[in-house]
């Protein structure tokens, strides 16, 4: 597991794929990154300044450009992500970057990039590319991707449920890389009760040493 002595990291859920994810440094302030801002997420109008955008793939609901657009009132900030970025964000006056797979640094942070494969909705449905980010090596984002990470991390951003995954798969995957801490994410598309039931098993069948840690939209975490 990565050592305990790595930078702590505050985790603000947003709502369905969207999280805040601020990883300390010595210095006492805080690279702060924010992760697919979609459609399904509550608009983003008092976020504050953040220092970028991963998006894991272009998918509405993990990018929508009215959402980066109110990003913009806090100042310029980059996008990250998959190559038609740029197509599909040309109305937002906004600087994209394509993603490849290896790694590169913000600010202090260093961001590992794995090129995966979205998961079949249905056999004749056209997928997009998808990546996967392990954040400061402790922090794990998949997309719509059952993907491992390239090495052990702290904290997992598991899809708890989606038109392309069962529960059990989610179930498999949390147990596959089990890691110290599970943050649900991906239930926009839940009733409440079955958010609650998702919840519920996820922790019920976790591996032994994870914890799972359900958040609703606005809490936070520090780990």
């Amino acid at each position: 597991m990565p050592s305990d002595t790595a930078a702590a990291v505050t985790i603000t859920y947003l709502g369905h794929s969207s999280l805040l994810v601020e990883v300390a440094d010595p210095g006492g302030t805080a690279t702060r990154i924010l992760l697919d801002p979609g459609d399904l997420t509550p608009a983003l109008d008092a976020l504050g300044p953040v220092d970028a955008v991963l998006v894991t793939h272009g998918h509405p609901d993990h990018l929508d450009p009215a959402q980066i657009r109110r990003l913009q009132s806090d100042g310029a900030v980059p996008v990250f992500g998959p190559a038609d970025l740029k197509e599909q964000l040309q109305d937002v006056d906004i600087v994209t970057t394509a993603v490849e797979p290896g790694a590169f640094d913000l600010g202090g942070t260093r961001i590992v990039v794995t090129r995966t494969t979205h998961e079949t909705l249905y056999p004749d449905i056209p997928l997009p590319e998808n990546f996967a980010y392990e954040i400061g090596g402790r922090v794990f984002a998949t997309g719509d991707s059952l993907t491992l990470p390239t090495s052990p991390v702290d904290v997992l951003l598991a899809p708890l449920a989606g038109p392309w995954m069962k529960l059990s798969e989610g179930i498999d995957f949390v147990r596959a890389v089990s890691p110290k801490t599970v943050i649900p994410v991906h239930d926009a598309g839940l009733a409440p009760a079955h958010r609650n039931l998702h919840r519920a098993l996820f922790t019920s069948f976790a591996p032994t040493g994870t914890v799972i840690e359900p958040l609703d939209s606005g809490e936070s975490v520090t780990l």
